[in-house]
């Protein structure tokens, strides 16, 4: 009898709790929606960005990423991926159970309907022990194997005995309830609710001749459940759990524009050019600095990291983060601080905004579309347009193109040198050509790159194409000029390109650089450019299949190809450079770990082909050595910057006898000549 007068004496403990809940929780809910209020006003606060068009497609990919994972179920990514699948799934069953629960309740049913009853029983119990596994698993990461990425925080360890005390109470209550129900069968309870029948098991207590005992305790665990559920609503709402709305929300508004798209400035009304303080980012900007769920994954890819440079594109977004709330700490959000740190040296230094080679790496690894080039840009664009604030060597190409129209200082090659004796048409001369074959600084101008000009001319008129060249009249593209920050350089060079191009009535372009593939296809159409534009990997490859080009056979080579970040990533391109390769007989073709989305940077994009770096510092050191532990006899490539990037990577090595870097264009010519 001692039971049941503890039994009211628990209920009288804890009824000034349950009232408290209740009345807790629509004010614990308005603070919520005040908290999230406040984060899309700081959000308001960045510049104008329309990310409302195609709404369907937008719902479409939320949907795909939240619900089928599938940016965050990788190869690589198996582990994390599976665990955040089984823990996201498994809270989803435990709230579909309980949401049936409920609605039973609401309609004042003592018992739901049996069928389902049983159905939300068993559902519960799958998705707990699926949260349980998920959990030991991410335990097992962020403890014991402890990757460099994660940086776990105080509020990152908290979350795991919250959600296990409140799955083992929540076993323990089911426990209770079965002990004391009566027995309807065994069979039943244990086939619908396997666990909480394991647990009315378990202990002596669970017996008949205890059962007001075991009501007390089910009523002590069911209210300290209620204040643990709680709790962590409390805490889910100052955390890193955010993430649970705010990844979908930057995901469904994340941009659509083409990959390798930058936003141009309109540089005679806007106010600022580029971005010097937190408010210069655009709304959609700072919406990412609150989604980051701080996994890492970008980081893990950034090839300027792994070199040892200063740039982590996870810790960029962190401290612009951080920032954000320094300038603008709680409550206040219209009016910031009256002191501030310099973003462009304080906050984020002038080093990391530099490291950057825009290869997209980190955009690629990341599952919920944080846009980590677009920031970079536009505090680069400051520092170069604003500040005038460049490292020097970069600030030497800059002055190459805008005296010069190309950035290869030194250089006394003109721009038609590498086509002498080849019979190529310049369009001043006769423009009536089916194809301009844009040659570009680094093919016209470079001398290994020379030869690579050479032999996608050769291509060409093998296969019988009428086409022509610019000749002198050809400027640099521009793309070096963008990518380093200087966009009012770039908009010169692209109107000058365009309104050549259209005076001799240029439709289609190849070319058999990526950087300006990229720029014609996803940067001019900006500014009223529109022309067909082929990569030389894609006429070749398209070519061999029509049978318009020959191979021969070529002496037996094991061979490996190297992705350009501006042909892959930017802008999808994989399979051409690789069938054209496998076209060859004779030619064994072999993959590097780093390949395809997941390929390593040449670093030389964004200007850094022209940029002094520490030895121990080059990227293109890096995938060099990467490409030696694939013990090949030569690293294929698709564009002349990696073309230049590997080949001094393969001196610094010195292992140039050994591993040649060629074109691909420069292997089909081979095979054309040999017998």
């Amino acid at each position: 009898m001692f039971w049941t007068g503890q039994l009211e004496y628990i209920d009288d403990i804890f009824k000034p709790i349950i009232v408290a809940v209740l009345i807790l929780s629509p004010i614990l809910l308005a603070l919520f929606a005040l908290g999230f209020y406040r984060r899309y006003q700081l959000w308001r606060l960045g510049q104008p960005d329309k990310r409302t068009d195609n709404i369907f497609t937008r719902i479409k990919t939320t949907l795909g990423v939240a619900f089928a994972h599938l940016r965050m179920i990788r190869l690589s990514e198996a582990f994390p991926g599976w665990m955040h699948f089984l823990i996201f799934y498994g809270a989803a069953l435990i709230v579909v159970s309980k949401i049936i629960r409920l609605f039973s309740y609401t309609v004042d049913i003592a018992n739901p309907p049996q069928d389902v009853f049983l159905y939300a029983s068993l559902a519960s119990e799958i998705g707990a022990v699926l949260i349980i596994i998920g959990g030991l698993m991410a335990i097992y990461r962020r403890y014991v194997t402890k990757p460099s990425r994660l940086g776990t925080k105080p509020d990152d360890t908290l979350v795991f005995p919250f959600v296990f005390f409140i799955l083992l109470t929540g076993f323990m209550i089911k426990g209770y309830r079965i002990a004391t129900a009566g027995d309807p069968g065994p069979d039943d309870w244990a086939e619908w609710s396997p666990i909480g029948y394991g647990f009315s098991k378990m202990f002596p207590t669970f017996v008949t001749e205890y059962r007001d005992q075991i009501l007390v305790w089910h009523r002590v665990l069911f209210h300290t459940t209620i204040a643990a559920v709680f709790g962590i609503y409390v805490f889910a709402s100052r955390s890193r759990i955010q993430h649970l709305w705010l990844a979908p929300l930057n995901v469904f508004f994340r941009s659509l524009r083409p990959k390798g798209a930058l936003v141009p400035i309109d540089l005679e009304n806007a106010e600022v050019w580029g971005a010097s303080k937190i408010e210069d980012f655009t709304w959609k900007q700072l919406l990412d600095l609150d989604a980051c769920t701080r996994c890492g994954r970008c980081q893990d890819n950034c090839p300027a990291y792994l070199s040892g440079k200063a740039l982590s594109p996870k810790k960029v977004i962190q401290d612009l983060k951080d920032h954000m709330g320094q300038v603008y700490p709680y409550p206040l959000v219209k009016k910031p601080v009256e002191t501030r740190r310099d973003m462009l040296s304080e906050v984020i230094t002038e080093e990391v905004i530099w490291d950057c080679t825009t290869c997209r790496a980190c955009q690629e690894a990341c599952p919920i579309y944080i846009e980590h080039i677009d920031k970079i840009v536009d505090m680069r664009r400051n520092l170069a347009l604003e500040r005038a604030e460049f490292p020097e060597s970069a600030q030497q190409a800059l002055m190459s193109l805008q005296s010069r129209a190309h950035p290869w200082r030194g250089t006394t090659a003109t721009r038609t040198d590498w086509a002498s004796g080849l019979g190529i048409k310049i369009l001043a001369e006769d423009s009536n050509v089916d194809i301009l074959y844009w040659v570009g600084c680094t093919a016209a101008l470079e001398d290994r790159n020379m030869k690579v000009a050479q032999a996608t001319a050769r291509i060409m008129q093998a296969a019988g194409i009428n086409f022509g060249i610019l000749g002198v009249e050809e400027s640099c593209c521009g793309d070096p000029a963008r990518r380093m920050g200087d966009e009012y350089l770039f908009q010169t060079l692209c109107q000058k390109n365009i309104e050549i191009m259209k005076a001799y009535n240029v439709k289609k372009i190849v070319t058999a650089c990526p950087h300006g593939y990229n720029i014609f296809k996803n940067g001019y159409p900006q500014f009223g450019g529109n022309f067909e534009v082929i990569h030389h990997s894609e006429l070749i490859a398209d070519l061999i299949t029509q049978g318009k080009l020959k191979l021969n056979n070529i002496d037996s080579l094991k061979i490996v190809y190297h992705d350009s970040c501006y042909l892959g990533r930017h802008n999808d391109i994989y399979q051409p450079p690789r069938q054209v390769l496998d076209s060859i007989k004779g030619v064994k073709r072999v993959e590097l770990a780093r390949s395809g989305p997941r390929g390593f940077c040449c670093g030389g994009g964004a200007g850094h082909m022209w940029m002094e770096e520490p030895p121990e510092q080059r990227v293109n050191v890096r995938r060099t050595e990467q490409v030696l532990e694939a013990n090949v006899q030569c690293v294929a490539t698709a564009c002349p910057w990696c073309l230049t990037m590997l080949e001094d990577g393969l001196k610094a090595k010195e292992a140039e006898e050994s591993v040649k870097a060629m074109d691909i264009s420069e292997l089909v010519v081979q095979a054309l000549s040999s017998d």
